[in-house]
């Protein structure tokens, strides 16, 4: 990670803050008027939406205009892999005038805005948040413009980026849906203004008397701080600006639309990792977003993804079976905007290109998309970069890979990264969200494969007489191979060689050096596997593990392993596995009384211990089997119960069997470690893993998925 650099804002002082002021970086905002080294303008605002910005929104949006701006003045280190994980991530401490210090500065907003962006861009980020000492009216931003003839008030607020997905999902609200939307522009370059302008007219013709309302944003820097191209932060900034305008309109939504291999995004290779990989509506970002707006707006506030289960096949399908295919030409969909011209709309390279030209193959539209219109065809084109010809070499395949898994373990177990979306897409188990991601993934494998396929039969002749460059992706696949020698995601983190810990939403393991595997719908078998891998040779109690978990999984329903402070400071056994702070649940005091009864029978179970007091720990057992069972009914306890049937073998059973499926799971992908647990742990009142031979472990979660 490069060294820290101070980005002050506004007349905030760098007094007692900074380190070295030389490398400081002084940002003034202002609005039309630019007075300032940024100006932010929010056009075409039509006089009767606004009715008013609260403060924290106020706020809300120059934070965010700091953070995109910021952004693209701070470089990135070296371009190169080997440097991602180095000097290609940037530690910035924003300094930030704010009419509400106290709200942002809570612990609350920090963690969320903080750890939204820094997966956001894959940087660090750390704020102070000061009184400001000069406030000015919102109005500053705005241009008002009443030209613009408004039908009805909008029911919705849509971020639209002139892509082909942001486009799909204008046309799904107006055409299809026939609903009244506010479709918010960010136009980041002029070069993109007049194909804006087209798309709009267009689809204001197809909308009819449901003509969409438009608004455009800009945020314009001085020369000199334009330095980094990448921008991951731009999409706090836009919804951002969603979220401020729905607030005008008394709204409490926002809706981007971008399928759901783009959104979850599975690096395809090293050179898209990181911060180099867009996150822009990855489900974490969208879940971090949400939760920062309904902090700021006092109230849930909802930010939605309706395309995450489509691929971008879909998305195209989904505009043609509109009758609005004569629009899929004007759309935008390149990442190298500042590559763009004229007759070259997109460079034909990039990973967004790419994705669109298989996509569009695959819904059978390509005579709507001009291959004129791409600066290269990746397809029978030669490619001058060598990123470029490995992006596309690995993009196709990973969906070879995929086309050509069996089954949702081995999925995931190639794709780790999947472990840490599945917490984020609301479904009740890990299992139910992995085989919905695979589902999608398996449909996208197909869609590109098919695509390819097709383009071996048009070009058959060309290829037979290898006439097409050598270099081109058709002659790479049908002559060569080499794809296959192209490694769809280059591993960047040294493994340990045995391992069994949460990843994200997902627990993997791996022993003696072979492949990773993954464990779906196993939880609790599991967490009871990596506590004890975690203090071989000493014996616990079944029951104070059991109390632990369950009240644990009340808690946090995905469960979390063991905390890595909980082992670096001694875990101790009798504690149970770890309790956190108590979650949204439907019975508050229920649940505080259960976690205050484990504790005391904790203290109990080591005081009898240390009595040698055999009778009375069999008492306890009995009491924590009990307090198992109601916890896991669902019931609220109404007070501490002494006198209660002996549940202890029902317990045992139960731990036992969860150890059990999960050792049978492993045992489908990998034999010698399911028949060294099989060998090792043992069973009883007292439960241990008690190896032959001594191995250790890596058993503290991943946990920055």
């Amino acid at each position: 990670m490069q060294d820290k650099r101070y980005v002050l804002c506004g007349n905030a002082s760098a007094k007692g803050i900074s380190e070295d002021p030389s490398r400081d970086l002084r940002l003034r905002l202002s609005g039309k008027a630019g007075h300032g080294n940024i100006t932010l303008r929010i056009e075409d605002v039509h006089t009767k939406m606004f009715r008013g910005v609260p403060p924290l929104f106020h706020d809300l949006l120059e934070i965010a205009t700091y953070v995109y701006s910021a952004d693209q003045v701070v470089r990135r280190g070296a371009d190169d892999v080997d440097s991602f994980g180095d000097g290609w991530r940037r530690d910035l401490h924003f300094v930030v005038p704010v009419r509400n210090p106290d709200f942002w500065n809570s612990a609350e907003v920090q963690e969320t805005l903080c750890s939204t962006l820094g997966f956001l861009s894959d940087d660090q980020y750390e704020f102070d948040f000061v009184k400001l000492d000069q406030d000015h009216q919102f109005q500053e931003y705005l241009e008002f413009n009443d030209t613009q003839q408004m039908y009805g008030m909008p029911e919705q607020v849509v971020m639209f980026s002139g892509g082909l997905d942001s486009l799909a999902g204008a046309i799904d609200e107006v055409v299809n849906q026939k609903r009244r939307v506010l479709l918010v522009t960010h136009k980041s370059t002029s070069k993109l203004n007049k194909r804006h302008r087209v798309l709009e007219e267009m689809l204001a013709a197809k909308a009819g008397d449901n003509v969409p309302h438009r608004i455009t944003v800009r945020v314009h820097k001085t020369k000199e701080l334009n330095h980094e191209y990448t921008q991951r932060s731009r999409s706090f900034l836009y919804v951002s600006i969603g979220a401020t305008i729905a607030r005008m309109l008394n709204l409490k939504s926002v809706r981007f639309y971008e399928n759901g291999v783009i959104s979850l995004n599975l690096p395809v290779c090293a050179q898209v990792v990181g911060g180099r990989a867009t996150r822009t509506t990855h489900p974490r970002v969208m879940k971090g977003f949400q939760d920062l707006l309904s902090l700021v707006a006092g109230e849930p506030f909802t930010v939605e993804n309706p395309y995450i289960w489509k691929t971008k096949a879909d998305v195209v399908k989904i505009i043609t079976d509109a009758g609005c295919h004569d629009l899929i030409k004007h759309s935008m969909t390149c990442t190298h905007t500042w590559e763009m011209t004229n007759q070259h709309t997109h460079c034909g390279g990039c990973s967004q290109c790419i994705d669109r030209r298989f996509a569009i193959l695959a819904a059978k539209a390509d005579q709507h998309d001009p291959v004129e219109h791409y600066k290269v065809d990746v397809f029978t084109q030669s490619r001058d970069k060598g990123e470029d010809k490995i992006m596309a070499a690995a993009y196709l395949e990973r969906a070879n890979q995929v086309k050509n898994l069996t089954d949702v373990t081995q999925f995931v177990s190639s794709y780790p990264d999947v472990g840490r979306v599945l917490k984020y897409l609301n479904y009740s188990s890990t299992g139910q969200a992995a085989q919905r991601v695979f589902d999608l993934y398996k449909r996208h494998a197909d869609e590109v494969t098919g695509a390819l396929d097709e383009l071996g039969r048009r070009y058959f002749t060309q290829i037979r007489e290898r006439s097409l460059p050598g270099d081109c992706l058709l002659r790479t696949v049908y002559e060569s191979a080499s794809v296959n020698s192209v490694p769809a995601v280059i591993s960047m983190e040294k493994q340990p060689e045995n391992f069994f810990r949460k990843r994200g939403a997902v627990w993997e393991t791996r022993f003696q050096g072979r492949n990773t595997i993954c464990l779906l719908n196993v939880d609790k078998g599991a967490e009871y596997i990596n506590l004890l891998l975690a203090f071989p040779d000493r014996e616990m109690s079944v029951y104070e593990i059991a109390v632990g978990n369950a009240v644990n999984t009340i808690e946090q329903p995905a469960g979390s392993g063991i905390a890595p402070e909980d082992i670096e400071d001694g875990y101790q056994v009798t504690q149970g596995i770890p309790l956190g702070d108590a979650g949204d649940v439907a019975d508050r005091r229920a649940l505080n009384e259960c976690k205050q009864q484990a504790r005391e029978l904790f203290e109990e179970m080591e005081e009898a211990r240390e009595r040698g007091d055999h009778a009375r720990i069999e008492e306890i057992e009995k009491e924590m089997a009990a307090l198992v069972k109601y916890i896991e009914g669902g019931k609220g306890l109404g007070g501490r119960q002494r006198r209660v049937g002996d549940k202890r073998k029902n317990v045992r059973d139960a731990f036992r069997n969860a150890v059990d499926r999960a050792i049978r799971q492993i045992e489908k992908y990998d034999k010698p470690l399911a028949e060294h647990l099989k060998a090792s742990i043992k069973y009883g009142n007292e439960v241990v893993y008690r190896p032959d031979m001594a191995i250790t472990w890596e058993v503290r979660p991943i946990v920055n998925g």
